[in-house]
């Protein structure tokens, strides 16, 4: 990557406490999206308004987030320079809120995540493994990074595939059955919502002060300057 992305994430690192969506919801001060992004910039890195590429697909952003291949990629953002960014190229809840084009003509994702306690919510998304992640604690009043790869392992993500497969063929097979003994005609169906959570203590859950807290931003930071 670029010495502008390690400078970036450096001063990610000192950020305090930001709220996801903050301006959003009628706040003056910047949201968490909006205060990463200006140190990105800060760092050297032009904003690109996302509408310049309206071809740009959250499936097609998840699917590069899995594999990293950028072809689609590449084929949506024609004429996007290197040392450039977007800002929530997909929206507000999608992923990721950041999408940088490095100086070195590498696609990198930034997605920030903001809460009171110290682990993260990840509803029904899980980290991906080449993307950098920026946490602020509001209960501390600080800011971690961290890379996907760092904090699971592909081995689970593997596993939640599989989760994720056996549950639809479930879900089919009990759709099914409504349907054949729906008498009174009022389509209820089954559906079950993801959801993926930590557990086991703070040991394991906070990122502030897992024992693996300083190695993960060592390597996210190195990940940028490699």
């Amino acid at each position: 990557m670029s010495q502008q992305l390690h400078s970036a994430l450096v001063e990610i690192l000192k950020m305090p406490y930001f709220k996801n969506d903050n301006r959003r919801s009628g706040a003056s001060k910047d949201g968490h999206e909006e205060a990463v992004a200006i140190r990105v910039k800060d760092a050297g890195f032009t904003e690109v308004p996302k509408s310049q590429f309206p071809k740009i697909k959250k499936s097609m952003l998840k699917r590069f987030a899995k594999t990293n291949d950028d072809t689609e990629l590449r084929k949506a953002t024609p004429g996007l320079s290197p040392g450039s960014y977007i800002l929530q190229p997909s929206g507000s809840q999608g992923f990721p809120d950041i999408l940088v084009l490095d100086f070195t003509d590498v696609f990198v994702n930034i997605e920030c995540k903001s809460a009171k306690g110290s682990c993260p919510m990840w509803n029904d998304s899980l980290p991906y493994p080449n993307s950098i992640y920026v946490l602020a604690c509001g209960n501390l009043d600080e800011t971690t990074i961290f890379m996907g790869r760092d904090v699971i392992t592909t081995e689970q993500l593997d596993i939640r595939e599989q989760f994720v497969f056996d549950l639809k063929e479930i879900i089919d097979k009990y759709k099914d059955f409504m349907e054949s003994l729906d008498t009174l005609e009022r389509g209820w169906l089954f559906k079950a919502r993801q959801q993926f959570f930590q557990e086991g203590g703070g040991a394991k859950t906070n990122y502030f002060t897992h024992s693996k807290r300083r190695s993960c931003e060592l390597l996210a930071l190195e990940y940028a300057k490699q």
